[in-house]
């Protein structure tokens, strides 16, 4: 039931009942001597819990060596437990990488608002794994995705977000510049949700359009311009407008389209080159790449 690796400084503790006994000797004692902690599918009962999540919030809040926790499969029975484990997360200015699934539902505590408050609390995370928490009626998650918070990747798949739970991430994706990658399978979005989706990342209605989408996120399973796993954002930033000049010049619209979207002015003769600029570094990336020996 318990395991610990020294090699590596990892604890897990799975399947098994702790009370406050057993909780005041354990966790005190892994306090500034792992730097990975994986507890699932652990029980309380119900006369401890409470007892039981403050023990575990004094813990983690203290335990300063901590980078990965994972709390799977440990689900909070209230909204205060759940603030408890919440607000030591948060304080635990150490962890980059949390791992919090099937914990929360709709039934006895406020998954989003959990969600929202990681987001928005304004402290770095690598990655924040929160999948399976039933978080339907995102707008505070969504709110807070689009203050560009120090958030690199999130996974909140299986999570029965719908259409418009996609449309509030879409939006928020347009504001935010950090966020590098997001997962989003096995939710309840259809082609509607997905398409406003990928209208975030590439809109190709004209310039202007593109340079305001979102080139920063991959966004998993989703296949549209630009979105290829592993590219920087000026990378795709150019194969966008690559893309979209090129689209144009197939059917002999472009020096229309530029005249309306840069003007007619005297200067716009000066900025036609840098558009095209990026857009043959990007033609001349795809030829060296696609060329054999």
């Amino acid at each position: 039931a318990i395991q610990v690796t020294t090699s590596d400084i990892e604890i897990a503790i799975e399947n098994i009942e702790l009370n406050p006994s057993a909780l005041g000797i354990l966790f005190p004692s892994m306090e500034g001597k792992a730097s990975d902690f994986w507890m699932g599918s652990i029980l309380f009962s119900a006369e401890n819990v409470a007892e039981c999540y403050e023990i575990i919030a004094a813990s983690i809040r203290n335990h300063h060596t901590l980078r990965w926790l994972a709390w799977v499969d440990n689900r909070i029975s209230s909204d205060k437990q759940a603030e408890l484990l919440i607000e030591s997360i948060i304080d635990n200015r150490s962890i980059n990488t949390l791992t919090l699934n099937n914990c929360f539902n709709q039934s006895y505590n406020n998954g989003c608002k959990a969600l929202a408050s990681l987001i928005s609390s304004g402290r770095h995370v690598n990655c924040l794994d929160f999948r399976e928490n039933g978080l339907a009626g995102i707008d505070d998650v969504a709110a807070a995705l689009a203050t560009n918070p120090q958030l690199e990747t999130l996974w909140i798949s299986d999570n029965d977000l719908n259409d418009r739970d996609a449309e509030l991430i879409a939006e928020a994706l347009k504001r935010n510049t950090i966020l590098q990658e997001l997962t989003l399978d096995d939710n309840s979005i259809t082609s509607t949700g997905f398409q406003k989706l990928r209208t975030a990342i590439y809109d190709p209605s004209s310039l202007n359009a593109v340079e305001s989408c979102n080139h920063t996120c991959y966004v998993d399973h989703m296949d549209v311009e630009g979105n290829d796993y592993g590219m920087t954002p000026r990378q795709r930033r150019n194969q966008k407008l690559y893309k979209l000049l090129s689209t144009r010049h197939l059917d002999g619209s472009n020096a229309r389209h530029l005249n309306a979207e840069l003007g007619e002015e005297k200067f716009t003769i000066k900025l036609v080159p840098k558009v095209l600029h990026c857009i043959k570094r990007y033609s001349s990336g795809q030829t060296a790449d696609s060329s054999t020996p």
